[in-house]
């Protein structure tokens, strides 16, 4: 029977999260929110992290590199004997114009958007099954903006718009999250996505005439915060997400629903 008190809906202590991109802006926030609910939490991203906390565990690695992340989920299992819950956070976006889109930044951002995700999946199963661990929650970070296109009337000049390759690889993070759903129910494994809308940057905000052109097409008449994102994470990183699967929150102040 599972406790539904209060005080205990959420226990994710000594559970051993895996956050990617984990030095970034939400990488960074779900990694301090899971070591608050005394979590053992282990970061991936190119960058150093400047988080320091007894529990948490940062390797410094490309996660496009197949080798590198099978190296480093080994390690992983080895230490800790198993991963509680993945969280496939780590992605990037380009704004230059569309039509003069690089190689460079379509191949970069699917590498980080898409292969990463899938390099973690696969390296986590291939253990999952050698090692017969018991369970695991995946959660992909989508974006609405892989379902819906961007109202370009909303940005100006000197804003940054929302890419086509950024949408694009987000559509296959909820594609991804939906057939990982069925392949991997068999082995205990769920695979769910949450797609935030618009996120404050904390340390550069959006410019006021964009925040407020924004916020005119959310019903809730604000831009999202992280700390939004924090009950759908908690809920589907436990216990009592086990029948939720293959599921694409979306989480944007309904700004999707008109």
């Amino acid at each position: 029977m599972i406790n539904l008190s209060s005080n205990n809906l959420f226990n994710f202590e000594k559970k051993i999260i895996l956050i990617t991109g984990s030095s970034g802006q939400l990488g960074t926030s779900f990694s301090k929110l899971f070591l608050s609910q005394k979590a053992i939490v282990i970061g991936m991203d190119k960058t150093e992290s400047k988080l320091k906390n007894k529990n948490f565990y940062h390797f410094k690695l490309d996660i496009s590199d197949r080798k590198k992340v099978e190296k480093s989920i080994s390690k992983i299992i080895l230490k800790f004997k198993k991963i509680d819950v993945i969280i496939n956070n780590a992605g990037i976006s380009v704004f230059s114009k569309f039509n003069k889109r690089k190689d460079k930044e379509i191949n970069d951002t699917i590498n980080s958007n898409l292969k990463g995700s899938l390099n973690l999946i696969n390296a986590y199963l291939n253990l999952h099954k050698k090692k017969k661990l018991k369970k695991c929650n995946i959660i992909n970070v989508g974006s609405i903006y892989g379902s819906l296109s961007p109202d370009f009337r909303i940005y100006g000049k000197n804003d940054n718009f929302n890419s086509e390759i950024y949408g694009a690889s987000k559509a296959g993070i909820i594609q991804l999250t939906k057939y990982f759903c069925v392949a991997l129910a068999k082995n205990n494994i769920n695979v769910n996505c949450i797609s935030p809308g618009g996120i404050l940057n904390e340390k550069k905000p959006q410019r006021k005439s964009f925040l407020k052109k924004y916020s005119l097409r959310v019903p809730k008449n604000r831009i999202g915060k992280v700390s939004d994102l924090y009950t759908a994470i908690l809920f589907l990183a436990s216990e009592h997400s086990d029948y939720v699967n293959g599921q694409n929150l979306i989480i944007d102040g309904g700004l999707s629903a008109w």
